[in-house]
């Protein structure tokens, strides 16, 4: 043990006399040497990953963290970070300060070390870093498999922990703090066409999982959509459950605040890879002319274009349309034909995707979701009652929400829907409410439609008397629903006298008149009729 001390003595005694009277060279020189000859008999490695605390980021280190950050809370550690902040979903793990974990890759051990400390000077700032011990003759497997494994791994940890944020350019830029987007709508929520929307989410997806056949083919990994339609059907809603699905952020473009087309070039520079820009109403945000429609545009719209067609068109599938990847367009009008053929082609939209008005299909899907029904036996009427209305589908999950008694509710919303078939000025109809309503009219409502003149079934002739000669004529009519009673007059030879055909016609005139205020009477009464039977239903519901 003596002899132990002794050599640990004069060890530090040869050391204190080499630092004291050796040049700082020859010291330099003899400590790399020495260590060049320890390492000889070292069979480890190590590489480290410094992250710098400037706009210079170690995309390296970063990855290491988010990497070995999802397998701290699976193994056993003594100490670790835990934080969660509202631009994340989940919760985020690190290691402590000088503490170490081991990963296993492919059955090889990887010892990870995480160190911490602060630089000397007047600015201090922290430096942290990582360090990978490893076998040496694992070298080439970690730097040509491990570390892109990694960088990989951390992408698609990022992409899944991160929320949806909304972008919008002001003064020319995009707003420096976004805001979370906190909208519950997804494809499963969403109430449209089954078909249409399972093709979509197959496209989507398909495009998600494209990223090398783009690079194989030679395209730009992006994708555009257009959605066209009626207002209210559900455009916007379908752009938050494409953002929800993909987990991409929103950016949303008003081009008519765009000051130029090189102002719209760098807005497209600064957007995000894997995001959604979005343009809605396209053809209302900015007067473009339809160059195959042959109309002029005015003159003051020329001189208020701020952004060219050219500048969009480059915009959409451009050289700087090139700079990024996995970016979606998507465009929304109510009126594609006003939109310039040029803009729509393929590789700049392509998908176009018409949203109507509510379907059976989009029905079907909201009566399971709000009232957790598959089928009911009032569902024929529904069927037959929605191609002849213009009801979206968010007006229609209204009414549903009203109670979540599926048959009042149902009912609740065949009666809007003929409400609304009244007002929109067509009488037609459930059957129920049609044989009510024949019962206690001597007129005869056809279930088609109510058009002018009604059938007369021969009806009297008295007030076509009139005080002066009667005319000897001959007329062969038959007044039917579709219309067409006056096209079924035929003059024959017996009429002799002209000013005795205008009277013919002046009384058919007074008679047309007459017929229309029974329409009127007859609409009043089925509104009248429909609200007696709701009333009814609810007595006997109560019964």
């Amino acid at each position: 043990m003596n002899s132990v001390w002794a050599l640990l003595a004069s060890i530090a005694l040869i050391r204190t006399t080499l630092y004291n009277y050796l040049p700082e060279k020859l010291r330099l020189y003899i400590s790399a040497r020495f260590e060049e000859w320890t390492r000889r008999f070292n069979t480890d490695e190590t590489m480290v990953f410094k992250d710098y605390q400037s706009s210079k980021m170690n995309q390296l280190f970063q990855a290491a963290n988010l990497y070995l950050g999802e397998s701290l809370p699976t193994i056993s550690i003594p100490r670790v970070t835990v934080e969660k902040t509202e631009n994340v979903r989940n919760l985020t793990f690190s290691m402590e300060k000088n503490t170490e974990m081991i990963d296993v890759y492919e059955n090889i051990p990887m010892k990870w070390k995480y160190f911490s400390d602060y630089s000397q000077g007047m600015s201090k700032h922290e430096i942290r870093w990582y360090e990978l011990s490893f076998h040496k003759e694992y070298k080439s497997l970690v730097t040509k498999c491990y570390l892109p494994y990694i960088l990989e791994r951390a992408n698609k940890i990022k992409e899944r922990n991160r929320v949806v944020q909304l972008h919008t350019a002001a003064h020319d830029f995009w707003t420096p703090k976004p805001v979370i987007i906190q909208h519950p709508m997804t494809f499963e929520t969403l109430a449209m066409d089954g078909n249409l929307k399972k093709e979509l989410v197959e496209d989507l997806n398909r495009f998600m999982n494209s990223k090398e056949y783009y690079q194989q083919i030679g395209k730009v990994w992006k994708r555009g959509y257009l959605l066209y339609g009626p207002p209210g059907t559900g455009k916007s809603s379908l752009i938050a459950a494409m953002a929800n699905h993909l987990n991409f952020d929103i950016y949303n473009l008003n081009l008519s605040a765009v000051s130029s087309d090189f102002v719209l070039q760098n807005l497209l520079l600064s957007t995000a890879n894997r995001s959604i820009l979005v343009i809605e109403d396209i053809d209302c945000s900015i007067k473009f002319q339809n160059r195959e429609s042959g109309i002029e545009q005015p003159i003051k719209y020329q001189q208020q274009n701020k952004v060219t067609l050219s500048g969009l068109l480059n915009f959409f599938d451009g050289i700087l349309s090139c700079c990024g990847e996995g970016k979606i367009l998507v465009a929304t009008t109510n009126y594609k034909d006003r939109i310039d053929p040029a803009l729509l082609r393929a590789g700049r939209m392509d998908m176009h995707i018409y949203l109507t008005y509510c379907t059976f299909s989009a029905f079907k899907q909201l009566a399971l979701r709000y009232l957790e029904i598959s089928d009911h036996s009032l569902f024929h009427h529904i069927q037959k009652l929605l191609p002849k209305v213009k009801v979206s589908p968010a007006e229609v999950a209204g009414e549903l929400m009203k109670t979540r008694d599926p048959k009042a509710s149902i009912e609740g919303l065949i009666k809007h829907l003929e409400e609304k078939l009244i007002a929109d000025g067509n009488s037609e109809v459930s059957p129920k409410h049609h044989s009510s309503l024949s019962q206690t009219s001597n007129y005869q409502v056809h279930e088609s439609s109510i058009s002018l003149p009604l059938a007369c079934n021969g009806a009297s002739m008295d007030n076509l008397k009139s005080s002066g000669p009667k005319p000897d004529v001959s007329v062969k009519s038959k007044l039917t629903a579709d219309g067409e009673g006056d096209k079924n007059f035929e003059k024959t030879d017996s009429v002799r006298d002209r000013s005795s055909g205008h009277n013919i016609l002046q009384v058919i005139e007074d008679m047309e008149k007459e017929l229309l205020s029974y329409k009127e009477a007859i609409i009043a009464l089925q509104k009248k009729s429909c609200g007696t039977l709701n009333k009814l239903a609810e007595i006997k519901a109560t019964i």
